[in-house]
């Protein structure tokens, strides 16, 4: 959900003194001619008034003495400015829920007073005409401009959170009209842009993802949203691409590659970095930009200590789904002499050795895997491939056959195991928790119920932390998911056992 919320500027009476001295250098003369004047006197009685209908006559008064007979009123700077804050406090006596729309003659206009006065045109409109008057002064508009904006966005975005998307864009368009300069306006395109997607209009949101981006700080304060918005602007950007053909497709994967690595690099402990480093690398050769994908795994391959483990297994996948097996294995093994038991990169190095045909180094990294993740019948599947490499280099006939019986054997017992611990979340948060959540899925036939104790292991596969989760009453053939926090020295690895 978003959820941003902005405080309301507020209207004080002083705004309103002769002449205007409100930022800067900005002047406007809000006394004179006469009919400024009797639009102040008006306003602050206004600001003075308890009762609703007064306060409502009040800024009649004043939209009418400022808008009669425009033409003789020769300050326009000073009118619209005036009309402007007469505007914003009609907007906010209408109470929590945001109006936009009046009769014309509600609030005070004599021409035309059957018609629609729309707010967010009206605002703009007037706080325009001063902004080409008196530039000095357009931080002084804002003022008035950002005393609708964040409540015009705030319901945008609880029509977001509501899953109301027509509304949703509707009310952050309204926001952009109302004050595209606002500092918060990539928060009414991100409104925009998720909304878009949700209707399925990727086109819409990658715009919207684009201007939002574009209009965030560039200071490492911002860096962490920067981040969230390219990788979620790559994602969409990445599926579109993947929609189109010959040329269209390859431009689109080098921008959502460019997007991946801004991403990574903008945050690059983030959460979404391990994911995005994956991703730029693995859109590049989807762009078939081999070059460049030879580029980014040539220096890892010569200087492998330059980088962290987890790196060098992010590149291990993308290299092994490349088909690039020794090169693979290489970057696997170096990340494995960083941190030796990290579950799925003995998984991946495992399935790696296999199709190299490489039994003898594929065992003794299986063997580590069954002691990390004992109750995965997906591990014990290995265990039948490294026999059945062995069987099928064997030459001897009792080594074959001792193979082949292996073989059948531990695929069968794969068949047989009782449940599948899936781990899809191991992080450590700035607190130097670890957090470990995943699913059981009970594989049997009746309702079970499953006790893991979680070891927290440092790179040398020391236990530095443990933690105990359940998974009670699990019917059979479902899941059943847990999440757990430990604190433990430096974890950078797990294991559990099965009570």
């Amino acid at each position: 959900m978003i959820a941003v919320r902005t405080a309301l500027a507020t209207m004080a009476a002083a705004t309103l003194a002769a002449p205007l001295m409100a930022q800067g250098t900005c002047e406007i003369e809000v006394r004179k001619p006469f009919q400024l004047t009797s639009a102040v006197l008006y306003i602050q009685k206004h600001d003075q008034q308890m009762n609703d209908d007064d306060r409502a006559k009040l800024l009649k008064q004043a939209v009418k003495v400022l808008t009669d007979n425009p033409e003789r009123i020769k300050n326009e700077a000073g009118r619209n400015f005036l009309l402007g804050g007469a505007y914003v406090r009609w907007f906010q006596d209408q109470g929590a829920r945001p109006v936009l729309r009046a009769k014309r003659g509600d609030l005070g206009f004599s021409e035309n007073p059957d018609g629609e006065f729309f707010l967010p045109s009206a605002l703009d409109e007037a706080m325009g005409a001063v902004e080409r008057e008196r530039p000095a002064c357009a931080d002084s508009t804002m003022r008035y401009r950002n005393a609708v904006f964040s409540k015009v966005l705030n319901t945008s975005i609880a029509y977001y959170n509501a899953k109301q998307f027509d509304p949703a864009i509707e009310y952050a368009n309204y926001a952009l009209l109302i004050n595209p300069r606002s500092t918060l306006v990539g928060s009414a395109y991100q409104v925009l842009a998720n909304s878009a997607q949700a209707k399925g209009d990727l086109p819409g949101a990658i715009a919207s993802w684009e201007k939002a981006i574009a209009r965030m700080g560039t200071d490492a304060a911002s860096a962490p949203g920067r981040a969230t918005a390219s990788f979620n602007l790559a994602i969409l950007t990445s599926e579109h691409a993947n929609k189109q053909e010959g040329a269209g497709r390859s431009a689109g994967l080098r921008r959502a590659a460019e997007l991946f690595k801004t991403a990574a690099d903008l945050a690059p402990d983030g959460p979404n970095a391990s994911t995005a480093r994956a991703a730029y690398a693995r859109t590049l050769q989807d762009a078939g930009d081999t070059v460049a994908v030879a580029g980014i795994y040539a220096d890892m391959l010569a200087a492998p200590a330059k980088y962290t483990a987890l790196q060098l297994f992010e590149a291990g996948v993308v290299l092994a789904n490349g088909k690039k097996f020794e090169d693979a294995a290489k970057l696997y093994e170096a990340g494995l002499e960083m941190n030796g038991y990290y579950r799925d990169a003995l998984f991946n190095v495992a399935n790696v050795y296999f199709a190299l045909r490489q039994p003898e180094k594929m065992a003794p990294a299986v063997e580590r895997l069954r002691a990390i993740d004992p109750m995965n019948p997906d591990v014990l599947k290995l265990v039948g491939a490294v026999w059945q490499e062995r069987g099928r280099q064997a030459t001897d006939p009792k080594a074959k056959k001792l193979a082949q019986d292996s073989t059948i054997a531990y695929i069968e017992k794969a068949g047989k195991v009782p449940a599948r611990v899936l781990v899809n979340q191991f992080s450590i948060g700035r607190d130097g928790k670890a957090t470990i959540a995943g699913s059981v899925e009970n594989l049997g036939a009746t309702e079970a119920s499953y006790t893991l104790v979680f070891e927290l292991l440092d790179k040398s596969g020391g236990v530095v932390g443990t933690v105990t989760v359940s998974a009670e009453g699990v019917q059979p053939k479902a899941a059943k998911d847990f999440s757990a926090q430990a604190t433990g020295a430096a974890p950078v690895a797990w294991r559990y056992t099965v009570r």
